[in-house]
C-alpha cells in the first residue's frame, strides 16, 4: 500500500501525470494565410480565388475554416477623389480536405473606378489569418464581341482568322483606348488560348489537319493598365 501512494504522489507532483496540456490562445492557432491568390476579370464580374490554408502557424492540420473575410478599396481612375473601404464575411464552414479552392464573384463594378482586394481566412474567434498580399484592377464598360468571324484554310496546318475590329462598348458608346484580341482554340483534344494581337487577325500555324477545329475571339480593353475583357464572338468551325 505505501508503495502504491508513493508512485501516486510522483505520479500527480514530479511528473504531472494526468494533467491537461495549458490551453493554446486563438491567436497561437490561427491560419496560415490564404495563397495563390488571383484576381481573374471576366466581362461582367471579377473572380477572386485562393488556396484554402491547411496548417495553422504550428504546422497543425486546420480541421475547418469558419469563414472568408475580403477586403475591398476603389479609388477613381486617373482622377483625385476618395478611396472608398469595405469589408465582409463570406461563410466558408468546410475543411480544406473539402473544398481546397475558395472563390468570390464580385459583380458591384462600376465603371471608371480602381479596386484593390485582399483575402484572409477565419477559423474562429481571435484566430484569423494574416492578409494576402493585395491584387488590384482598373475597370470600365467592357467592349462588345467581335462581330464577322471567319475562317479560312490556307496550307495545311494553318488556318486565317479576320473579324471587323471593335470599335464600342457594351453600351454602344465610342472606346477610348487601345483593343487587343485574344484567340481561343477548341478541338476534341481540349482548349488552347493565344497570347492576345493587335491586329484584327490571326493566323494559326499548328493547327491540325483533318480535325475538326472551332475558334473564338476575345477583345481585351487596355484601361489604366488592365486588359478589360469583352464578351467572345460565336464560334467558326472547319476542319483544315
Amino acid at each position: 500500500m505505501f508503495r502504491v501512494i508513493v508512485i501516486l504522489f510522483a505520479c500527480l507532483f514530479l511528473t504531472g501525470c494526468g494533467r491537461k496540456a495549458p490551453p493554446v490562445p486563438p491567436e497561437a492557432a490561427r491560419p496560415r494565410p490564404p495563397s495563390a491568390f488571383r484576381v481573374i476579370l471576366h466581362p461582367f464580374f471579377v473572380e477572386l480565388t485562393v488556396r484554402v490554408p491547411v496548417e495553422d502557424i504550428r504546422g497543425y492540420d486546420l480541421r475547418r475554416i469558419k469563414a472568408f473575410e475580403i477586403s475591398r478599396s476603389a479609388r477613381p481612375a486617373g482622377r483625385p477623389g476618395p478611396e472608398l473601404h469595405r469589408t465582409f464575411r463570406v461563410p466558408f464552414g468546410k475543411s480544406p480536405a473539402q473544398q481546397p479552392l475558395f472563390t468570390y464573384r464580385d459583380r458591384d463594378l462600376r465603371p471608371g473606378w480602381c479596386y484593390t482586394y485582399r483575402v484572409r481566412a477565419i477559423k474562429g474567434f481571435r484566430s484569423v489569418s494574416a492578409w494576402t498580399p493585395p491584387r488590384g484592377f482598373c475597370w470600365t464598360t467592357p467592349p462588345r464581341p467581335p462581330e464577322n468571324l471567319t475562317a479560312r484554310r490556307l496550307f495545311p496546318h494553318t488556318v486565317f482568322l479576320s473579324w471587323n475590329p471593335v470599335t464600342l462598348d457594351l453600351h454602344r458608346f465610342p472606346l477610348h483606348g487601345r483593343v487587343l484580341y485574344r484567340v481561343r482554340r477548341r478541338t476534341p483534344a481540349g482548349e488552347t488560348t493565344f497570347p492576345p494581337v493587335p491586329e484584327a487577325s490571326f493566323y494559326d500555324t499548328s493547327a491540325r489537319a483533318g480535325i475538326r477545329t472551332c475558334y473564338s475571339v476575345e477583345p481585351l480593353l487596355s484601361y489604366y493598365g488592365t486588359l478589360v475583357p469583352g464578351p467572345q464572338s460565336p464560334e467558326v468551325c472547319l476542319i483544315p
